[in-house]
């Protein structure tokens, strides 16, 4: 299902009530506008946007509509009879027929990345503020490259033809254990999987690559020998990125390819972006996170963005409580196993997300885009990892747990992060059964 989002269609009522009514059901919260919609009380809560279009004009009067509606920038999805049209302001073209499910992975996908791009952009800025000798960013190879999967047929040769002419690289993979060595090796932009033949071997690998981490992001393109709606929402389901069909011809192919591959490749520098932004200056060496102090900065400026209507933001508070930890304080192994702790925490979190240790027991994070059922999953996951993690006390034969309490609070009308952080410890502490006795 994944977290709720909120998403603004426009479009022909009858179009947009059966897609919204459709999209509801894996999870996203829909609202339809027309173009005298009134302003958006809360236009920062709006994940993405989708114009369902049966011309250019439609495209044109739907982002006017969505400007009015909710300004600022967010992604935005046009649903188009034709090819793809190269507007700036439009972040995916999908041509029709469609399904809802494909809509519904767009739309993740897109507020995903989105939420990455806006996020490595600020954090950036914050981290130039400790100094000019931060990582540099991994160079991202210039020339698209796409593995295909399937038998050397005329359609491969097509397919290498057409992204040859526009500087992008084909690699071919004549058998399913050779395209897992090919993405174990390198990073590829984008798969397109020939189901000719062998639709079952398609969707296992699509599934496979939707169930490990590295490759979750990398789009999948299928295809497919029939235009049947039935087994399409099968392919979607399975991991499917989008769908070649017969009738699709070269050049739309290879627009269609070379799109999702871009957008691939925005979210590889905006990972890096991120990444890079974790260097000696910003980080606690011990814990592996970000140190305190840059934390209490990233969420100032983030802060600021808020109040711009940019973005949204939460803070969790996190407390460790040890069985080891008496009158006396913590053991050497309770604070072996807290920076433990804070290493298994850095990898629960997203990309985006922020983490420091403020405290001897207190972890703060902040959750950019997170909503309050985001944040409680967040919780929820950090709590169960750490309550099935055995611990090395002195004695080996003696392993420990922890438990973890958590406390989240979202952000009030001018209010700086000091005060932002002081207010989520105080409401963990009076979560803490333990701190209420004393």
């Amino acid at each position: 299902m994944g977290r709720e989002l909120n998403v603004l269609l426009f479009g022909h009522p009858d179009r947009v009530d059966g897609l919204g009514q459709a999209l509801e059901s894996f999870a996203l919260s829909t609202r339809t506008i027309r173009g005298d919609s009134p302003a958006a009380r809360n236009p920062r809560h709006w994940a993405c946007s989708v114009i369902l279009a049966e011309s250019d004009r439609d495209v044109a009067d739907g982002l006017a509509a969505l400007q009015s509606f909710a300004p600022g920038r967010r992604p935005v999805i046009v649903v188009h009879p034709d090819t793809l049209s190269g507007n700036d302001a439009v972040d995916s073209w999908i041509r029709e027929p469609t399904l809802p499910v494909q809509i519904a992975a767009r739309v993740r996908a897109l507020t995903r990345l989105h939420a990455m791009e806006e996020v490595a952009k600020r954090r950036t800025a914050v981290t130039a503020l400790y100094g000019d000798r931060g990582r540099s960013l991994d160079p991202v190879d210039p020339m698209p490259c796409v593995l295909y999967v399937g038998d050397a047929s005329p359609r491969f040769m097509a397919l290498q033809h057409v992204l040859k002419g526009a500087d992008a690289e084909v690699i071919g993979a004549f058998s399913s254990y050779s395209a897992f060595d090919y993405l174990h090796e390198r990073p590829f932009d984008a798969v397109v999987l020939n189901a000719a033949g062998k639709r079952d071997v398609a969707f296992t690998i699509s599934s496979a690559m939707r169930r490990n981490a590295r490759l979750y992001h990398t789009p999948v393109l299928l295809m497919d020998t029939e235009d049947d709606p039935q087994s399409a929402e099968e392919a979607y389901a399975r991991g499917v990125s989008d769908i070649i069909s017969p009738a699709t011809g070269d050049a739309e192919m290879r627009d269609r390819i070379l799109a999702l591959a871009a957008e691939r490749r925005r979210r590889r520098r905006a990972k890096a972006a991120l990444e890079a932004c974790r260097e000696p200056r910003t980080l606690d060496i011990e814990t592996g996170l970000f140190h305190a102090a840059f934390v209490t900065s990233h969420l100032q400026d983030l802060i600021h963005a808020v109040s711009r209507d940019e973005i949204s933001l939460s803070v969790l508070a996190l407390k460790v409580v040890s069985p080891l930890a008496g009158d006396t304080g913590d053991t050497s192994a309770t604070e072996k196993a807290k920076r433990q702790f804070a290493a298994m925490l850095r990898h629960l979190l997203r990309t985006e997300d922020a983490a420091a240790r403020i405290g001897p027991d207190t972890f703060l994070a902040i959750l950019p885009f997170t909503d309050a059922a985001g944040i409680d999953c967040v919780a929820k996951r950090v709590a169960a990892i750490a309550d099935c993690t055995a611990f090395e006390s002195e004695d080996p034969l003696q392993p420990f747990r922890l438990s973890v309490l958590s406390a989240s609070v979202e952000l009030r009308p001018d209010e700086a992060a000091e005060d932002l952080i002081e207010r989520a410890v105080a409401k963990l502490r009076r979560h803490d059964p333990l701190a209420a006795l004393a």
